[in-house]
């Protein structure tokens, strides 16, 4: 375990777990979700609506990426050309892979203080398959906990506790930060601090409020 540790409301802290997703990644282009939207001949609402209604478990990976498409376009009455199914596959894992560079020079100066970093995230297969091949900055983080490769997903209690045993930390001694409340709250449930934000300078705004001692992103 770390020796360092920085103060969050007088608790110390030695681990800041991230998300990826609209944390350590921008958030996808409204361009590009209205171009897969128009695929299916749903507005981007409705769309986000159907994208997001299999994606547990397409991101625990009981679902293929051809299975997952499949059933949004059955579910939005369309079919899909095999074509297209790869075209959403690698449009899916494009919009998702602009990594913020303030988030991941936070996370530099988290590890130069002595703090523990680890990234956890609901990924499915393909775009668990980009990171880890193409990916330098995860090998930067101390521990890299995707759920496609564990079967499990946020909120999931287990997936918590796995990262915290990589970590070998407790749950009292680690921050999360994630961008959905549903999240934050399992995470707060086995015992860690959550922050629910999806902006450099929201997370920031939320730490010094709570009197931390540690790195702030800018």
């Amino acid at each position: 375990m770390s020796a360092a540790f920085a103060r969050w409301n007088g608790r110390a802290i030695r681990a800041v777990i991230l998300d990826f997703g609209e944390v350590l990644s921008h958030p996808p282009a409204p361009e590009t979700i209205a171009s897969m939207a128009k695929l299916f001949r749903l507005t981007p609402e409705k769309f986000r609506e159907f994208y997001y209604a299999e994606r547990y478990p397409y991101d625990r990976g009981e679902i293929s990426g051809e299975e997952y498409w499949r059933t949004i376009a059955k579910d939005a009455g369309v079919s899909l050309l095999p074509e297209q199914i790869e075209w959403l596959r690698r449009t899916d894992v494009e919009m998702w892979s602009e990594v913020n560079p303030a988030m991941l020079h936070w996370a530099a100066e988290l590890r130069a203080s002595g703090l523990l970093t680890a990234v956890l995230s609901n990924m499915h297969a393909d775009l668990a398959q980009a990171v880890r091949s193409n990916a330098a900055w995860i090998e930067n983080f101390d521990c890299g906990v995707l759920s496609v490769e564990l079967g499990l997903a946020k909120p999931d209690p287990g997936i918590f506790q796995h990262c915290l045993e990589c970590l070998k930390v407790g749950p009292s001694e680690a921050i999360f930060i994630d961008d959905k409340e549903r999240n934050t709250r399992a995470a707060e449930a086995v015992g860690m601090v959550a922050i629910c934000a999806d902006t450099p300078r929201a997370i920031r705004e939320q730490l010094k409020a709570a009197g931390w001692t540690g790195p702030l992103p800018e």
